[in-house]
């Protein structure tokens, strides 16, 4: 028994042993690990001897030996091996190459989600997913040194180009794009401009003039700001071919006093859906796309000539635009409760109402306005920029009822049919010229529309690729496109009594 005890005893010493030498194997590595930077460790692995070259040449070893948090997804020798030599012998192109390799920040496979874009050194984000780095695989990974984490990557990424740099890259092949990139004009960045004081009025910064001055796209401010790197975005770009057919379909409806304004306006029309905010590769392409202005693409494969990788999105070139033409020309709402301006006497009372539809279900708000005894003529002023060249159908939805005061001071409204003018104008130099105007009889407890005519509009003089203000900061809001309208009063008390009440005025395009 005693020599059992012994025997058990001394198996047991050398389990412990064996047990306290593979634990010191286990962290003498990790301890020795993070002793080097990495470019140390790098330089030490064969299968990364390329790898560390390149470093080398580019002088990128002393950024991977400093003090900082770095993340190293290193292509093996392989993946390198069939680098072209474009990229080799250019030292630009091989240290954007590189730095498309590495983050200023450490990124462990446990931080990689769907979700996450790994921002690089040459500004570009790539995603980590899994075990994987975009296309490549990651074969060994998290090896922590003392200033950040490696990974061993089996195929090379090349940097990619932004939606926008494609866009500017292929516009000598592209019709599309060549219009895209000449929607350009100077404007004051206030990122950039020096701050000169704060309006006492406004509380808005003024910038001193001259300063911050940059040029600016206007696809990138009115459409999507597709050099973005941070979002993602799907790009519909059309054919030479299908680009022109689409401005043929579309130049009808942009008539005015100059061609090239016309024309312009016709090439915006046709580009402005064709940038969309999110990713949709071929796997997750839906039937329909919708753009930032609600207009609706249909995304047919069979129309898909080719696919374009993008480092902030994909690019999908197309034989045919695959949006209606009653998606580019919509139905154009005015709503009541938004007006412009008004005519009402100093004892008129104006009401903004919350109401229901019973008909249909729907919530809506209108105006409502009790004028007394001194309302004739007098009316509520509306705009829109909206009108292109064509017949519209023209209809006024007004609720004319009696309802209880939400003040609780009686109720307000008639049981008499009201009457309403409406009256469509454009500016022609300080004055407003008449181009439509109609009466309709409004009945009480109505819930339809009324219908009041068509009016033709013959021209759109406006260039609709303008930015919302001048660089000097003067407001584009009403322009030389503007249409004005006007819902008026009677003219007398006799028949019918002064008030006035607008849900929406609707223009429905004729086709």
């Amino acid at each position: 028994m005693k020599r059992l005890s012994f025997w058990v005893a001394g198996i047991t010493f050398l389990i412990t042993m064996e047990a306290c030498k593979k634990w010191e194997d286990h962290i003498a590595l990790p301890e020795q690990q993070l002793s080097e930077t990495l470019m140390e460790h790098i330089k030490k692995d064969p299968q990364l001897s390329s790898f560390a070259n390149y470093v080398q040449q580019s002088g990128l070893d002393s950024l991977l030996n400093a003090s900082k948090n770095l993340t190293v997804f290193a292509p093996g020798n392989e993946a390198l091996a069939s680098l072209p030599g474009s990229v080799t012998s250019n030292p630009a192109q091989l240290k954007a190459f590189l730095q498309n390799h590495i983050s200023t920040n450490a990124y462990f496979t446990r931080d990689a989600v769907d979700s996450l874009r790994v921002p690089l050194l040459n500004g570009k984000k790539v995603f980590f997913i899994s075990r994987k780095f975009d296309e490549a695989n990651i074969t060994e990974s998290d090896i922590y040194v003392r200033n950040g984490v490696l990974h061993k990557i089996d195929k090379a990424i090349a940097p990619l180009q932004s939606v926008w740099e494609y866009i500017l890259d292929t516009k000598s092949s592209f019709l599309q794009n060549d219009y895209i990139s000449t929607l350009n004009y100077v404007g004051q960045d206030p990122n950039l401009a020096e701050l000169d004081s704060i309006n006492p009025a406004t509380g808005e910064p003024v910038y001193k003039p001259g300063t911050g001055i940059v040029n600016i796209n206007t696809f990138k401010t009115k459409v999507l700001d597709v050099a973005n790197e941070d979002s993602l975005f799907t790009y519909i770009l059309l054919t030479n071919d299908a680009f022109n057919a689409e401005k043929t379909r579309l130049r009808p409806y942009f008539n005015g006093a100059d061609a090239d304004t016309a024309n312009s306006n016709t090439s915006w029309a046709a580009v402005k859906d064709f940038a969309v905010r999110g990713l949709y590769t071929e796997a997750n392409l839906p039937a329909v796309l919708e753009s930032k202005f609600g207009v609706k693409i249909t995304m047919d494969r069979s129309s898909i000539v080719s696919v374009k990788k993008l480092s902030n999105g994909i690019a999908y070139v197309m034989n045919s635009s695959g949006i209606a033409l009653q998606e580019k020309i919509p139905v154009v709402y005015v709503e009541g409760e938004n007006p412009y301006a008004f005519s009402v006497p100093n004892s008129a009372t104006i009401f903004y109402r919350d109401r229901m539809n019973p008909l249909t279900g729907s919530a809506f708000k209108d105006i409502y306005l009790n004028m007394g005894s001194s309302g004739a003529n007098r009316y509520v002023l509306y705009y829109t920029n909206q009108l292109y060249t064509t017949k519209y159908k023209v209809y006024i939805m007004s609720l004319n009822d009696k309802v209880i005061s939400p003040q609780g001071d009686g109720t307000y409204g008639t049981d008499s049919t009201l009457s309403h003018t409406v009256r469509v104008f454009n500016r022609q130099a300080d004055t407003l010229a008449l181009r439509f105007e109609n009466s309709v009889h409004v009945t009480p407890n109505t819930y339809t529309e009324f219908y009041l005519g068509e009016f033709t509009n013959d021209e759109y003089n406006w260039l609709l690729s303008y930015p919302t203000s001048s660089p000097a900061g003067i407001a584009y809001t009403l322009n030389p496109a503007t249409r004005y309208i006007r819902v008026v009063a009677p003219a007398t008390a006799t028949a019918r009594p002064f008030n006035l009440t607008v849900n929406y005025i609707r223009f429905e395009p004729v086709f």
